[in-house]
């Protein structure tokens, strides 16, 4: 079975929710993170056997963006794409997916990553409406929606927002009934795990830090290849900054925001926020990359999955890191770094402690450069940049091993870990 090394890694800088990038297509997004890292493993994208991305709100403007991303980034029209989607894990289970081709014999080097617009996903009517006429049974009570999200009724027809709607739709309603977000699930972690909204603010607040001092002591310029916006009037603008984290953020300030839910522990600052970015990985074998002379930045060890009640979710995180580090043969103490990514702060405290993290690993090990609180999260691609920063502060620290883990809508979990070779 080969080896799965990695050759390169980039990702674009994380745009805001109606930020810098609104409107630029989630394919060329795709296509500019495409040409980079192949640029950088020193190949051809005539090498590529395939590109396998991630891609959680896929829809009439995106079909598959794997393929679509790479025909816009110039690339023979003999490399097949391939899009997943599972949900937040997406971006990493692209790589993961992409690994077991090189492992089980099926390719020698695959493009694996991920890519999202959030700021452009779409309002949609469901089929049935329209195909079998005007009409149908619409439900008078929504529940709550987040501000920007929800549904509109126009002529008797529903119409759904893909991000919000997604959100409720992770999971059948028949059977678990409607989540109208995220949120209830990380309000479920904190309830049973006893975690307080001091305690989910601090980690906050530690996110924005953290992710601040990053981009001001350039630790992601080496990553991100800059993204170009056209202005309506004057030059273009260059776009080499994540736009998400807030300097602004105290502990203070983020007390004093209300929360989403009576008695809950959830606010706006506390979460992650919606985003667009893209990012890639070049995978290969062990054989090809000893016979092309190319040094790689380290290898996939093992990776795994794990699913829990979708009401719930967080459980199935600790469940794929022991999976995978069984797999590898290691043990949570050996991991130099982890991410956990930060859908909501509540969920990294409840997964920190079901993993049986010491408040030392936190401070040393855990988000070092902050995460999805404060650098966002582009659902389809946060799992892939999340190991392109962990890679990069793997190298600077000479760390051995680092363990990337991520919780995703409708119950499931991912881990997976690498080594620097």
């Amino acid at each position: 079975m080969s080896e799965v090394l990695i050759i390169s890694a980039v990702r674009t800088p994380i745009g805001g929710y109606l930020g810098a990038f609104r409107d630029i297509a989630a394919y060329d997004l795709g296509a500019l993170v495409l040409n980079e890292v192949v640029n950088r493993a020193g190949i051809e994208p005539a090498m590529v056997d395939e590109v396998i991305m991630g891609q959680a709100y896929q829809s009439g403007e995106y079909v598959n963006i794997a393929r679509m991303a790479l025909l816009a980034a110039g690339w023979p029209v003999e490399v097949p794409g391939i899009t997943l989607d599972r949900r937040c894990c997406s971006g990493l289970d692209s790589i993961c997916f992409g690994a077991m081709k090189i492992m089980s014999g099926y390719a020698d080097i695959i493009v694996a990553g991920g890519v999202e617009s959030m700021s452009t996903a779409e309002f949609y009517i469901p089929g049935n409406f329209i195909k079998s006429g005007v009409g149908g049974k619409v439900d008078p009570k929504w529940g709550f929606m987040p501000r920007g999200h929800g549904s509109l009724s126009m002529w008797g027809l529903p119409i759904f927002d893909r991000i919000q709607r997604a959100r409720a739709m992770s999971q059948p309603i028949e059977r678990f009934g409607e989540l109208n977000s995220m949120m209830t699930w990380a309000e479920a972690a904190a309830r049973e795990e006893k975690i307080t909204r001091e305690a989910v603010d601090n980690w906050a607040f530690r996110s924005q830090k953290r992710a601040c001092e990053a981009i001001d002591s350039g630790k992601f310029s080496d990553e991100i290849v800059p993204v170009r916006v056209a202005q309506k009037k004057g030059p273009e603008l260059v776009i080499d900054t994540d736009e998400p984290p807030r300097r602004d953020t105290s502990k203070e300030k983020l007390a004093k925001l209300k929360n989403i839910y009576p008695d809950g522990v959830c606010t706006a600052g506390n979460s992650s926020t919606e985003n667009d970015g893209a990012a890639a990985i070049v995978l290969m074998s062990k054989e090809r990359a000893d016979a092309l002379g190319i040094e790689p930045m380290g290898a996939l060890t093992s990776f795994a999955v794990a699913a829990a009640d979708p009401t719930l979710t967080y459980p199935a995180v600790p469940v794929s890191v022991n999976k995978a580090l069984d797999k590898a043969g290691l043990k949570l103490e050996d991991m130099d770094l982890i991410e956990i990514q930060e859908a909501f702060a509540a969920q990294v405290l409840a997964d920190a402690k079901l993993m049986g993290l010491t408040e030392e690993d936190l401070e040393k090990k855990v988000n070092v450069n902050g995460s999805g609180i404060s650098l966002g999260h582009p659902v389809g691609a946060t799992g892939t940049m999340r190991l392109i920063t962990m890679l990069h502060e793997m190298k600077r620290r000479n760390a051995v091993y680092g363990l990337e883990t991520i919780c995703g809508g409708g119950g499931q979990g991912i881990c997976a870990i690498v080594e620097r070779t």
